[in-house]
């Protein structure tokens, strides 16, 4: 059963020393007696685009398993939603219903955000990004992560907020409540330093218990773009629900506070097909 004696002992946690044990006890302690949680569910033809970078040693990428999620023997640290034993399958997607004029309404915008190096740092420079639109074929429900507190960008997670909040509950109950999703929001929306990836424990720990309980994965909004667009981490187990039907290879061009994303090469890939051949855009 939730009580905040558990919640302010996993805040008094120093996370470089990895305390993975006790993060997982407690969050198992906070969620045993049960915590209201929303979902999100996608069904076909929802897209969701997940964006990989290319490097010298691979200037172009040709088989869908490359473009996919990380594999296992590579996946060695904590990232915002995966642990070193528990990989994950990162995408944009761009929000249900009517977009606001703030929005972020392309997932590649918020993909390129999220996974290159110089929208992030003050860096100038070109990169080479691949984006693979992959297409829902069957029910994929996530966790929703939000502060039912806050205003967001997207109007999706405030009417996921307004929803939640308007479930009749004593104000104790609340207080809780509100308190512990406050606090996963947090950890969610963390700016980690580079080579500090021990600050996503409490997340990635999070997301691997509530998958190993029957979510797909967990949706929240993207730490990169500011809020302003959406972000998705599937487990591995779904990829058969997920179809790859496009590919596209970007430029990514920056100068000071000018972006530009010029596409390169394009494919349709085929049913069940394994490899893909990119070609050049006239």
């Amino acid at each position: 059963m939730y009580k905040t004696e558990l919640l302010t002992e996993l805040k008094s946690l120093d996370l470089s020393h990895e305390p993975d044990e006790d993060i997982e006890r407690i969050l198992r302690e906070i969620f045993q007696g049960g915590v209201p949680i929303m979902t999100t569910d996608y069904r076909y033809p929802k897209e969701l685009e997940r964006a990989v970078n290319n490097t010298e040693e691979e200037p172009l990428f040709s088989t869908k398993a490359r473009i996919s999620y990380k594999p296992k023997e590579f996946n060695k640290t904590y990232l915002r939603a995966s642990t070193p034993d528990h990989t994950m399958f990162y995408a944009s997607v761009i929000p249900e219903g009517k977009l606001t004029e703030e929005e972020i309404i392309y997932a590649r915008i918020v993909g390129s955000a999220e996974t290159v190096d110089l929208l992030r740092d003050s860096l100038d420079g070109e990169r080479l990004i691949t984006f693979g639109k992959w297409q829902v074929q069957d029910l994929i429900s996530v966790i929703t992560i939000f502060d039912p507190n806050i205003d967001y960008h997207i109007k999706y997670i405030n009417d996921v907020r307004d929803s939640y909040n308007s479930h009749d509950m004593f104000d104790e109950e609340i207080e809780k409540r509100d308190e512990l999703l406050a606090f996963l929001a947090s950890e969610f929306s963390n700016k980690v330093e580079k080579g500090n990836n021990y600050d996503y424990m409490i997340s990635a720990i999070f997301t691997e218990l509530v998958t190993k309980n029957g979510a797909d994965g967990v949706l929240y909004p993207s730490v990169q773009s500011d809020g302003y667009g959406l972000c998705v981490a599937l487990h591995p187990r779904v990829m058969d629900r997920l179809k790859l039907v496009k590919v596209l290879e970007c430029k990514l061009i920056k100068n000071g506070t000018n972006a530009q994303l010029i596409n390169e090469k394009f494919c349709e890939v085929k049913d069940h097909a394994d490899t893909f051949d990119l070609k050049e855009i006239k």
